[in-house]
């Protein structure tokens, strides 16, 4: 839910950040952790095969492609190789490997094929010699992308909150007429939300943050509100909040 205009204290950083969408910079932030801790996971299962990977000759037994589809009716295809093969000292084993559409194609059912397994777990196999230790190359630079996407997602709604709270501190306290409660886009729990807008001393228009429109009942078009004037653009009061006297 949208918070309610604040004209009694003034607002914080942190929920001006949020208000301002800082909340979605979590979203890049999180698949990044997850896909820093797939890359030092298969990085391990990398350093492990050079450690103790033996090399085998396995046959081919079987091939699949599995299709999967999300809420938009994508296709996702993952291919699978199932092989036998005997360790060193072991009983006869079977694995089916997830892999490459590659690896999939030239897999041909009762060919002999080359595979690489670790001697302290043998039913871990490699169909490509340094497999783990390229997807973990590959979801490292993955990681690197969304780590920037986040310091970006980061940065904008941070460097509004910031110049939103130095005009309520520094900036030209000013009167402004409230001229309509612009309708957006955006909607919470299936109700429109709407932006005051203003014009304020220099003729210039702007508008707040969103709100719901009852929220905003007690601002009617004619009304008279209190904004700030920052660097850029003028903030209104239930916004920021007021400026603290003390400042």
């Amino acid at each position: 839910m949208p918070a309610e205009p604040s004209l009694a204290r003034p607002v914080s950083f942190f929920r001006l950040f949020h208000r301002m969408g800082g909340w979605i910079a979590y979203i890049p932030l999180v698949i990044t952790l997850i896909l820093t801790l797939v890359s030092h996971f298969t990085l391990r299962t990398a350093e492990r095969f050079d450690a103790e990977g033996v090399e085998a000759v396995g046959t081919v037994l079987g091939r699949d492609i599995r299709i999967s589809r999300d809420s938009d009716g994508d296709e996702t295809r993952s291919y699978f190789v199932k092989v036998g093969f005997t360790p060193d000292g072991g009983a006869p084993l079977t694995v089916e490997q997830n892999t490459d559409a590659a690896t999939h194609d030239r897999s041909a059912i009762g060919t002999p094929i080359t595979l690489w397994y670790l001697a302290s777990e043998p039913n871990m196999i490699e169909l490509s010699r340094g497999e783990n230790r390229s997807a973990s190359a590959v979801t490292q630079g993955i990681a690197l992308v969304f780590g920037v996407v986040f310091l970006v997602a980061l940065w904008v709604p941070a460097r509004r909150a910031i110049a939103a709270l130095r005009a309520r501190r520094y900036g030209a306290r000013e009167r402004a007429v409230v001229i309509e409660h612009a309708r957006t886009h955006i909607t919470v729990n299936s109700r429109r939300l709407y932006r005051l807008a203003w014009r304020d001393e220099h003729g210039r228009d702007w508008q707040s943050l969103p709100y719901r429109r009852d929220m905003l009942r007690a601002f009617p078009e004619g009304s008279r509100i209190t904004v700030y004037q920052g660097l850029t653009q003028a903030w209104w009061e239930g916004d920021t909040g007021p400026r603290d006297p003390r400042s």
